[in-house]
């Protein structure tokens, strides 16, 4: 992974981020958030959005600290040979666990609103081969690519703001008040774990760090903009979806941006819903792509490899092949349930572990010399 093709820009660093965030969550968000915070929702979305942010600095201040390493590199100088290689193939598992999810959830989207009739194998098969060719390109490349569709992610948000000029959709703005009394601390609480999961991507940042151009507050500045940018996107989002569904409908609507969508009714515009869902699907081929990567930078890790490109394509595969296995929602929510396990520990729990110990055991990278030297 060295060489100026696998340098990336601190924009390109931020579009990776950014469109990690943004992915398959944004259809379902505002129904999550509903079940526990009512219309209340949005403020949990911004609570977990600040919730993120702190997790983003201690997240920085760890790479701070080894600025030329990914967390896979860091973690044999923190804990030891053998422990780091049981934590790095924890990250693995969660990040193809990721894909998984993503996958199923897209399968079910495209069948569900545009391909009824294609066999789920094929529309998964599309996306795991697609993303994996990405993938094995060179990191530049790939953030090149993530810079040219983050704009298509400003499309998404414009046909989301045609709910305000359409005039068959009533807003009603009485559904989220009184702001903050609706559904109480603990339920406010609960929305922003299911805030939290949909906001997941900005991990990545402990594996792109040392990628990435400029200086360590540019860095922050970058991951903490693509984070502020994804928080706004929901937060809009799901108050736009409050304002336009009843409680009782919300609780009956499992993707109320797309059924908000398909009631459109423009003359020049018809059907808006499939051209929300078209530009969607960039979405969720980037986060396909950003966990496929790290996960296979992961496996070349493990194997004390540089390149990840060999191993690309038995990541794809076993995310690709897991993700046929589940039937029902059922299955789904259980396979969710595992990563949501895996995130409080790896994601949540292991980087200010990682941080303290740094900090109390006074291990940091040194260069002298033009030369990298660890304190160990």
């Amino acid at each position: 992974m060295d060489g100026n093709q696998n340098r990336i820009t601190r924009g390109q660093f931020l579009f990776m981020i950014l469109q990690t965030q943004i992915g398959v969550g944004i259809l379902s968000l505002p129904y999550n958030v509903h079940e526990a915070a009512k219309g209340d929702g949005w403020i949990s979305v911004l609570m977990a959005g600040l919730w993120v942010q702190l997790m983003i600095v201690i997240m920085w201040s760890l790479n701070r600290r080894f600025p030329s390493l990914t967390l896979y590199d860091i973690l044999p100088h923190l804990i030891g040979k053998w422990p780091a290689k049981i934590l790095i193939s924890a990250y693995i598992f969660s990040f193809i666990v990721i894909i998984i999810i993503v996958l199923v959830l897209f399968a079910g989207i495209i069948q569900g609103w545009m391909m009824t009739e294609t066999p789920r194998w094929v529309i998964t098969g599309f996306m795991a081969a697609t993303a994996a060719y990405l993938t094995i390109s060179p990191l530049k490349l790939i953030g090149r690519f993530y810079t040219f569709v983050s704009g298509l992610s400003g499309l998404i948000i414009l046909i989301a703001i045609l709910a305000y000029f359409d005039p068959f959709t009533e807003i009603n703005v009485h559904y989220i008040y009184p702001l903050g009394q609706i559904a109480g601390p603990i339920n406010l609480l609960k929305g922003a774990n299911e805030s939290t999961f949909a906001l997941t991507g900005f991990e990545i940042m402990m594996v792109l760090y040392p990628f990435a151009e400029g200086s360590a507050s540019d860095k922050l500045k970058a991951a903490s903009l693509a984070n502020l940018i994804t928080t706004l996107v929901y937060i809009f989002m799901t108050v736009t979806a409050l304002m336009i569904f009843s409680p009782v409908e919300m609780t009956l609507i499992p993707e109320p941006t797309i059924y908000m969508l398909k009631a459109f009714r423009f003359q020049l515009v018809e059907r808006p819903d499939l051209y929300f869902i078209s530009l969607w699907i960039f979405l969720a081929f980037t986060s396909t792509v950003s966990d496929l990567f790290v996960a296979s930078l992961g496996m070349a890790r493990l194997f004390n490899q540089q390149s990840h490109q060999k191993w690309v394509f038995w990541v794809a595969l076993i995310g690709y092949v897991v993700s046929l296995i589940p039937k029902d929602q059922f299955d789904v929510e259980s396979i969710d349930k595992v990563e949501q396990v895996l995130f409080y520990i790896l994601i949540v729990g292991m980087p200010p572990v990682l941080l303290a110990i740094s900090l109390l055991r006074g291990k940091k990278e040194r260069r002298e010399g033009g030369q990298t030297d660890l304190s160990i």
